[in-house]
């Protein structure tokens, strides 16, 4: 379906709970399932790349019981896991695919990897170089999806160099190294999202943690009841439609507030944007705490590549609140998100232009030469199957005096199936189908 948006003159003023965090929701089902028992995972995103896990893990032997939000988990420990699994089916999730190389590849597992089209088409190599190192058997053509595991002898701890900034890889790796003979070692090129490395941690596991130096072993670990803060990646598009919404004072509860999570909102206070964050508590080593955002003038800044890995998600909606900024706003070693749910570059470039704003790009950094002025034409955004562009397209919807189609709105149930509803506070929202 499409979706018509058009701005509303209203005040807003609101408080707003989200769903978990994606990534540690993936996390809390692959890696909260190592240990034999029962847990439970409260506030669990309904979204289609979590179910993808979900489901994986039942095929691995998994047992779980969802109700009102919250997961009833019952697993036999990943020592007597599903020894042929089967058909593990990623959909869209490439967090899906790259950690379970990992469990699969560690455990000692017969299955087989696959995902959708999209995700066909996103490099594997990165993990499937290192594996194979640890001594793990995988099949595969032109190191893409599908991945084909073959039980074989148990890995071998490696020391190993990461190449690219990827928490999705460092986790595939840890996961494989927790279950593997001897110690393993990785090392960062640059800081990424540690959520596998406090999960870790909070299940008892053996986890050394020295700057970008990772080192893990087997040892033991339990099961643990987990309670998944709001997720920050999404707080990032209606934060957005704050700042462009010219009345608007929001707080959003119950959020999580990681330290290479919150990038984005530092990124913002940068920018001149009128929000405050605070934590208010530590659950299962992660922050947790309450973000404010209101109507905001931004201006634009220069963000270099370390910055990046950690606003990775964030960029899209990065991209088009600098094309309402006073300035240019410049991102550079982004090369890496050519290799998401579509080419995010080109996928940015192109609907700015359209939308009538100049921006020039290269394969590893993009410039948005910045124009506080509302738009004033009928837009017609398309998202190229990528949920991430589709709601960063929404948020500019709030700053365009006529209206923006966006096309197959669907995707954005990838992450964010509540996403429209909550639209429904800032804009006038009609379904096109």
């Amino acid at each position: 379906m499409n979706v018509r948006l058009q701005r509303k003159d209203k005040e807003i003023k609101k408080v707003f709970r989200l769903m978990g965090d994606k990534s540690i929701a993936h996390r809390s089902l692959i890696i909260g399932a190592l240990g034999k028992g029962e847990y439970t995972i409260r506030n669990f995103p309904n979204n289609l790349d979590c179910l993808s896990t979900l489901k994986c893990m039942e095929r691995l032997g998994v047992e779980a019981k969802i109700q009102n939000g919250d997961i009833f988990v019952s697993s036999p420990g990943y020592e007597y896991f599903s020894k042929d699994a089967g058909i593990l089916y990623s959909g869209n999730s490439g967090t899906t695919a790259r950690l379970l190389s990992g469990l699969l590849a560690g455990s000692n597992l017969n299955g087989t990897i696959d995902g959708d089209n999209s995700l066909r088409k996103r490099p594997m190599d990165r993990i499937i170089v290192p594996l194979r190192q640890m001594g793990a058997e995988i099949n595969t053509y032109n190191n893409l999806l599908p991945l084909c595991f073959r039980s074989s002898k148990r890995l071998i701890g490696i020391e190993y160099n990461m190449p690219v900034a990827s928490a999705q890889v460092k986790s595939s790796l840890l996961i494989a190294g927790f279950l593997s003979e001897g110690k393993t070692t990785i090392i960062e090129k640059q800081s990424t999202r540690d959520h596998t490395e406090r999960m870790f941690k909070a299940l008892g596991s053996k986890i050394e943690v020295n700057n970008l130096k990772i080192s893990i072993s087997n040892s033991n670990i339990s099961v643990k009841d987990m309670v998944i803060p709001g997720d920050i990646s999404s707080a990032a598009f209606l934060i957005g439609c704050a700042i462009l919404h010219e009345d608007c004072n929001i707080k959003i509860e119950n959020v999580l507030l990681n330290d290479r999570r919150k990038k984005y909102l530092d990124i913002l206070l940068k920018m001149n944007a009128n929000i405050e964050y605070k934590v208010t508590k530590i659950d299962n080593f992660e922050e947790v705490g309450y973000i404010i955002a209101k109507s905001s003038s931004l201006k634009g800044i220069i963000l270099k590549e370390e910055d990046i890995p950690n606003i990775i998600d964030e960029i899209p909606i990065l991209a088009v609140l600098s094309c309402f900024s006073e300035g240019n706003t410049v991102f550079n070693g982004i090369g890496e998100l050519k290799y998401k749910e579509s080419n995010r570059i080109k996928a940015i470039a192109d609907n700015l232009k359209d939308c009538g704003r100049e921006i020039n790009y290269s394969e590893n950094h993009i410039e948005i030469f910045g124009n506080n002025k509302y738009l004033n034409k009928d837009v017609v955004i398309e998202p190229f199957n990528d949920h991430r562009i589709a709601m960063a397209f929404a948020a500019l919807s709030c700053k365009n005096y006529k209206s923006t189609i966006i096309n197959n709105w669907e995707c954005t149930h990838i992450s964010f199936p509540g996403f429209l509803s909550i639209l429904r506070d800032f804009l006038n929202v009609e379904i096109e189908k």
